[in-house]
């Protein structure tokens, strides 16, 4: 399967460029969904083959923080072709670009964007769902929040553009949408999506991409982050993070 499409070129010794093979990319957060898991599925649905390295030491945080390889501090990294990108959206954008998931047109890259925005605001539920405090009450917030205004919006959007966000096809903002509707049913179970036909479609659509397919059956996807598998999750976070 390809990394990327298209060919990568390098300057030599004497300024000319020449075609190099695609380097491998690599994904580097903690053990765990988080911030990280839009990237993994966008790579996924492109066919994007990547390695991923979860920190569990904060020596190995402050190495990368120290060593000027977060450009700001921050977690999830993605390294490729000598990119260091940090920050969880620009990361998504790169790889959708590169993977063709952006629109034919100015305008729909724009419509795409503004709808990833929206996910990703409809989504801070689910980031900070193992850092809660009463898991109960956070996922009935999250369902008011969710079928009272921001999946109805989403669901419109599906239907104007003929189940995917732009008439061309899909788009990164799908994924994303699937990814967190994904998210979603885990915390809040499968009857969430009962009276949202266009959204449900889109994710079983989004599901059964063969990239998508493959990323959700490896060992490279950690479980969904409630109970136990949340609560490693945070002494992970806190232990990188801040040595604890």
């Amino acid at each position: 399967m390809p990394i990327w499409g298209g060919t990568n070129h390098q300057h030599g010794p004497a300024g000319h460029a020449g075609p190099t093979a695609p380097t491998r990319p690599r994904l580097t957060y903690f053990a765990g969904w988080g911030l990280a898991e839009q990237a993994r599925w966008v790579m996924a649905a492109c066919g994007v083959e990547w390695d991923q390295t979860s920190l569990s030491r904060h020596e190995e945080f402050v190495a990368l923080r120290d060593g000027g390889v977060l450009t700001f501090g921050q977690l999830p990294l993605l390294e490729v072709d000598g990119l260091r990108l940090v920050q969880s959206q620009a990361i998504v954008r790169y790889v959708a670009r590169r993977g063709g998931l952006v629109g034919v047109d100015d305008a729909e890259g724009a419509t795409i964007d503004m709808v990833a925005e929206a996910v990703r605001d409809a989504r801070s539920g689910l980031s900070s769902y193992p850092f809660s405090d009463d898991g109960p009450t956070h996922a009935s917030q999250c369902r008011a929040r969710l079928l009272g205004k921001q999946l109805p919006y989403l669901e419109a959007v599906l239907r104007r553009g003929g189940g995917s966000v732009v008439p061309s096809g899909l788009s990164y903002a799908d994924v994303l949408i699937a990814e967190m509707l994904d998210g979603y049913v885990g915390m809040l179970g499968p009857g969430l999506l009962d009276d949202l036909p266009w959204l449900k479609a889109l994710r079983d659509r989004v599901l059964a991409l063969e990239g998508v397919a493959s990323y959700l059956s490896s060992t490279r996807r950690h479980p969904f982050p409630g109970g136990d598998v949340g609560r490693a999750y945070v002494a992970n976070v806190n232990a990188v993070l801040h040595g604890k």
